[in-house]
């Protein structure tokens, strides 16, 4: 990027900060670089995204500083399967945190571990954000339909930069919908929607994660509790991730954990079973 227009100047554009004058410096470099166009417009995705999922939370008549405590609890020590694993922190100013393009908002409480066993774990919690954002959708949950599956594993293939397959989880009683490219720090995701017949859907991601990083076994992000005044009894979502040789997985929904964890170890299985 030239020294002229600099990765702060691209955020303060996102957030519309900047004088006109300046925007329009901006505006023409955006022209020239898609590159940089792409990023802008993944901020502005994932600004409106948070504002869809938590203005209504910010508009209930909860304390502003209940709200962290209200929200989520983050246990201590090392996580383990079950375990809720993310705290969620609200300040007034929401959309400076989608601004800054690495989801702020599942910000930790402690030192964190170490860089790239981090890495799983973001990329764990923009899985849970994408599948947030579009399970719900009714006309546009996915962007090339399971019809047309050989261009969506060609495109989505292409975009990730590995070999794409679709794990077939007719037998856990979900069909596929189709896909979507998502926007992840760190790199694009292939976004795989399946629904079973009362209407549940889990969303299958995958990104290719650093080189080197770790292989890890299953691991659980979860939502925390309940917003006060809400139902405890809610459907919260979670996501199992995994790291598979160079591969990041997560599998995200609001199923019961042992559901959700039995068609995670059906995607792994057939995964390894093609590559072993």
């Amino acid at each position: 990027m030239m020294a002229s227009v600099q990765e702060t100047d691209l955020h303060a554009y996102a957030d519309g900060e900047l004088p006109h004058d300046r925007r329009a410096e901006i505006e023409a470099w955006l022209a020239s670089h898609p590159d940089d166009a792409a990023r802008v417009a993944a901020w502005r995705t994932q600004a409106r995204a948070l504002h869809h999922a938590f203005d209504p939370v910010l508009n209930d008549a909860v304390p502003l500083a209940a709200l962290p405590a209200a929200l989520h609890g983050r246990p201590a020590g090392r996580r383990g399967p079950g375990t809720p694993a993310w705290r969620l922190a609200l300040p007034v100013g929401l959309c400076c945190l989608a601004v800054g393009a690495s989801l702020g908002w599942l910000a930790r409480g402690d030192a964190g571990p170490p860089p790239r066993e981090a890495a799983a774990e973001r990329f764990a919690r923009d899985a849970l954000l994408s599948h947030a954002v579009y399970a719900p959708e009714v006309r546009h949950v996915v962007e090339v339909d399971a019809a047309d599956e050989a261009h969506l594993v060609a495109w989505l293939s292409k975009r990730l930069g590995a070999p794409l397959r679709v794990p077939d989880l007719r037998a856990e009683g979900f069909r596929l919908i189709g896909g979507r490219l998502g926007v992840a720090v760190g790199g694009p995701s292939a976004i795989l929607m399946y629904e079973s017949e009362d209407g549940a859907r889990v969303s299958l991601q995958l990104r290719r994660m650093a080189a080197g990083t770790p292989e890890t076994g299953f691991r659980l992000e979860q939502a925390g509790n309940a917003p006060l005044g809400r139902p405890a009894a809610a459907a919260r979502p979670m996501a199992f991730y995994w790291v598979d040789r160079d591969l990041g997985f997560a599998l995200a929904g609001t199923l019961e954990r042992a559901r959700l964890l039995a068609l995670a170890q059906a995607v792994y299985q057939q995964y390894r079973s093609g590559q072993d």
